[in-house]
């Protein structure tokens, strides 16, 4: 076994969720997964959810696939280990993740985050997902990404001590990566690179079909019921830019605003992504190029960013008026967005 072990990772092109971020640190640039990535991650939609942890309702909104697409990609390999099963091969957490590191496995599951940061008795759990790439034994230390140790998502060390607290003490209904997936039980998820041969091909007649769905609000997640039962108030495709409305003017009209900027992050991500889509649609001629369009379209970007940043300030600075505008931002957004991408539908 070697003192040190750090699997690639390039620091992800969205970070709006670990599942997204976990998935692009692992993949990078690699032009076969580009394929794929790109013929997916169309749709947006929300819903309103009690958060986990606290039990206050959130508006949790995301691309398509969600945090299913480590599972759905065809560049990952990916493998479900139970607790019982860690034990019986490894009789130790902190075994298991070297000996998977060692063999070209990144890991990923949840973890009582606030049992790592702090060792001394807290009073409540902070369920959260981790991703590990490496270790260093000499140091006792796993490298890892996440959103918890550095306010925003980064590449990170964490010691082995407070990898096993974290993963000892969260009980099967604590896991909400794994049970929700897995009928109530408990594990870790291994996932493996799966880029040598072409599995997918760039898929113009799902992009088109997406951007449709996505333009006309349709229920795209209909398509997948047989998976697991649907929720009842869930918003698709450009519909969302009116619950992020609704979301931000609750927060702004509230006693005590608590402010989550996660909806309208995810939202800014989307319109990254769809940039780089579009831009990539381009270079491989499925569209014909067009600087103007993409000049447009940054202007989209631009207006989410501004939306995102303008909440992050009003949550520092409690400068509560300045909030009206969020509306106009994301009113501009729309109204480009869906002239833009109802362009590149005729053109697919």
């Amino acid at each position: 076994m070697a003192n040190k072990v750090v699997l690639p990772v390039k620091y992800p092109a969205i970070t709006s969720w670990q599942w997204h971020a976990t998935l692009f640190s692992i993949l990078g640039d690699d032009e076969n997964a580009k394929k794929w990535i790109y013929s997916n991650y169309i749709q947006l939609r929300c819903y309103n959810i009690p958060e986990y942890t606290s039990g206050d309702e959130i508006l949790l909104c995301d691309m398509m696939p969600g945090s299913s697409s480590m599972k759905e990609c065809p560049y990952l390999i990916f493998s479900l280990i139970t607790k019982p099963q860690i034990e019986n091969y490894c009789g130790d957490v902190i075994d298991f993740i070297i000996k998977t590191i060692d063999i070209g496995g990144y890991v990923y599951g949840a973890f009582d985050e606030a049992r790592m940061i702090s060792n001394v008795g807290v009073d409540y759990k902070f369920s959260h997902e981790l991703f590990i790439y490496g270790y260093n034994t000499d140091e006792e230390i796993f490298y890892v990404g996440d959103f918890t140790f550095k306010d925003k998502y980064a590449y990170t060390t964490v010691s082995f001590d407070a990898v096993k607290r974290g993963f000892d003490v969260l009980t099967p209904r604590e896991d909400h990566v794994f049970k929700d997936d897995y009928k109530g039980t408990r594990g870790l998820y291994v996932i493996q690179k799966n880029v040598d041969n072409k599995y997918y091909d760039i898929d113009p007649v799902l992009i088109k079909r997406t951007l449709e769905e996505y333009l006309e609000c349709k229920d795209t997640k209909d398509h997948f019921r047989m998976m697991r039962n649907r929720f009842s108030d869930t918003v698709f495709g450009v519909n969302v830019y009116n619950a992020l409305k609704d979301r931000v003017h609750k927060q702004l009209e509230a006693e005590e605003p608590d402010f989550d900027i996660r909806a309208l992050h995810i939202a800014y991500d989307h319109k990254v992504l769809m940039l780089e889509r579009l831009k990539y649609l381009m270079a491989n001629e499925v569209i014909p190029f067009d600087q103007t369009m993409l000049d447009e379209y940054a202007q989209v970007v631009d207006d989410m960013l501004t939306a995102r940043n303008l909440l992050v300030r009003i949550s520092i600075t409690g400068e509560i008026e300045a909030g009206a505008r969020i509306a106009g931002y994301l009113d501009s957004a729309k109204e480009k967005e869906v002239a833009i991408l109802g362009k590149v539908v005729k053109q697919l």
